[in-house]
């Protein structure tokens, strides 16, 4: 089954290190939606690069693809209705691809010939009414974004979309209750997660501590949503 996927390079994740370690020394905040969200949401933006196949509909959402029409455009189908593409145009879909979760895909066309059409942007999704599972394993997946994200998490917050929470500092590191095993981490030490936060979406957090106080710590990483068919 063909399906939505974002990526995040390791260059792109080096240079969000990168900069975290510059925020730790600055007063700056991490970076945050200028819209409030709504009680037990989670939301996430990341970048997306969409390939349709000729025939084929974009899984979880309405836009389909009909190859190149006699004029030479793209023929990109938007609820069934023809909206002929050129490369630069915006191909922009909302909807709700499974219960409590919005997606917001923002793209652009990059790239089409007579079998492929190629979309880049970002998609902002949004998962409503969040009921957190430690552990498992996805299911069929219908649509899956790999999103940055930087978290500010005062003493005894919890990290959002998790059972983890943040305890403070000691000589040993950060110490993190919820995580399996040994819970301290140093600066540049990894942090991961796994666990559902809606019946059809699981998340993976692949975090990293940059800096930490007794106060509070900021952890920089992707956030890897997953939602089920």
């Amino acid at each position: 089954m063909m399906r939505v996927r974002s990526t995040l390079t390791l260059p792109i994740l080096a240079a969000m290190v990168a900069l975290a370690l510059f925020v730790s020394g600055c007063d700056a905040l991490p970076f945050a939606s200028s819209t409030p969200l709504p009680p037990n949401t989670l939301a996430y933006d990341a970048p997306v690069s969409l390939d349709i196949k000729a025939g084929a509909t974009l899984p979880g959402t309405s836009i389909a693809y009909g190859g190149k029409t006699s004029t030479g455009a793209g023929n990109i189908l938007l609820a069934k209705l023809a909206a002929p593409k050129q490369i630069g145009d915006t191909v922009d879909w909302q909807g709700t691809p499974a219960a409590n979760v919005s997606v917001k895909l923002s793209t652009r066309v990059a790239t089409f010939d007579d079998q492929t059409i190629k979309l880049v942007g970002t998609a902002h999704v949004e998962i409503a009414n969040v009921t957190l599972k430690a552990g498992g394993t996805p299911g069929t997946v219908l649509m899956e974004f790999n999103a940055p994200v930087s978290l500010l998490l005062k003493k005894n917050e919890a990290v959002p979309g998790s059972t983890v929470t943040y305890v403070g500092a000691t000589a040993d590191g950060a110490q993190f209750l919820g995580i399996e095993g040994y819970p301290f981490r140093k600066p540049l030490d990894s942090l991961q997660y796994v666990g559902r936060v809606s019946p059809k979406v699981f998340l993976k957090l692949d975090l990293r501590v940059t800096r930490f106080s007794d106060s509070d710590v900021l952890l920089v990483g992707t956030a890897n949503v997953k939602i089920e068919s």
